[in-house]
């Protein structure tokens, strides 16, 4: 009598942040299958006070990416990973009685991308906060407290005060910027509008992905030497090591020799930025040691739960980071 073939175990992984949504198809052994990704910029991500890319349309286009093409009937079992149950009418009816939900926290995907179980997480992505685990098990996080509360050092953050700088550029020559036109034009293009005015742009309720987006032009031209951008992101990072310093005093961590992990895409892709808070941080806890993961948080996510997802062969971790890229 022929065997069965085997049961086919997928994994679908989540990334729902404030400027985007992003959806990673995998299957039991780590292969990457498909990508799905909805960010602020496509005219049907929707607007939330959370940030475009937490929308339900952002993230239905997302997961429609990752699965399209996709032949459910192979499928035995999927594994959602994500940061919370999803909304029904997300996934296809085909899916939904072989689906199981898998809630990973911010935090653990950035600690299982390193390997550790102890550890430090910065984030500044859309929002920003500042995790931290000791060796028995003690945590604090501080901040996560939104853009009008809180969120310091995050994209907004930067974004906001690159807005500040550039509606401040033409007053006196120590305020030019080279910031002045793409942050402009990037805000004209939000609107779609023929005539603009900075002014009456910021007198609106923004969805924050907007501002939040402006911080990529600013740790550019940051890093091409424009004095008021590296100004800018050195005191964005500033405000993000503030947190920082906290969490370090509240574990008394000031001594401890664990990792610095960058998370977000304000913290793994400014070289400034990044540079700029491992600096702050050798200043008060000098044997946290600054690591940025080589793949994104879904990736994270995905690694994190998957000691509890039954099913997936040897090796899942490492064929995953393998096959999968850091490209936004």
């Amino acid at each position: 009598m022929k065997e069965p073939p085997p049961a086919r175990v997928y994994v679908l992984g989540i990334d729902s942040g404030g400027t985007k949504s992003e959806a990673l198809l995998a299957d039991g052994s780590g292969g990457f299958a498909a990508r799905g990704y909805c960010d602020f910029r496509d005219p049907a991500s929707g607007r939330g006070p959370g940030g475009s890319g937490r929308t339900r349309e952002s993230l239905r286009r997302a997961v429609a990416g990752a699965l399209d093409g996709f032949g459910f009937s192979s499928v035995a079992a999927l594994h959602v990973v994500g940061r919370g149950q999803m909304p029904p009418g997300i996934l296809p009816d085909e899916l939904c009685d072989r689906t199981e939900y898998h809630p990973v926290r911010e935090q653990d995907g950035p600690m299982a991308l390193v390997g550790c179980s102890a550890g430090v997480v910065s984030l500044a992505g859309t929002g920003a906060f500042v995790f931290g685990r000791t060796q028995d098990g003690r945590e604090l996080m501080l901040d996560a407290l939104g853009p009008m509360l809180g969120d310091a050092g995050s994209a907004f953050d930067l974004g906001l005060r690159a807005v500040r700088a550039v509606g401040r550029a033409t007053w006196h020559e120590r305020h030019r910027t080279s910031l002045a036109e793409p942050l402009v034009a990037a805000c004209r293009a939000y609107t779609g509008a023929d005539r603009f005015s900075l002014v009456e742009y910021m007198l609106q309720c923004r969805d924050r992905s907007e501002i939040a987006g402006l911080a990529r032009i600013v740790a550019a031209h940051a890093e091409a030497g424009d004095r008021v951008a590296l100004r800018l992101v050195h005191e964005t990072a500033d405000a993000l090591a503030e947190t920082l310093r906290d969490v370090v005093s509240g574990l008394d961590l000031q001594e401890a020799r664990l990792p610095l992990i960058a998370a977000g895409s304000l913290a793994r892709r400014s070289r400034v930025y990044w540079s700029r808070v491992s600096e702050c941080a050798a200043s008060f806890a000098p044997g946290l040691r600054p690591v940025v993961p080589a793949r994104r948080e879904v990736v994270g996510a995905m690694v994190a739960a998957a000691p509890h997802i039954p099913g997936l062969e040897a090796g899942f971790r490492e064929r995953l980071i393998a096959t999968t890229s850091d490209d936004e």
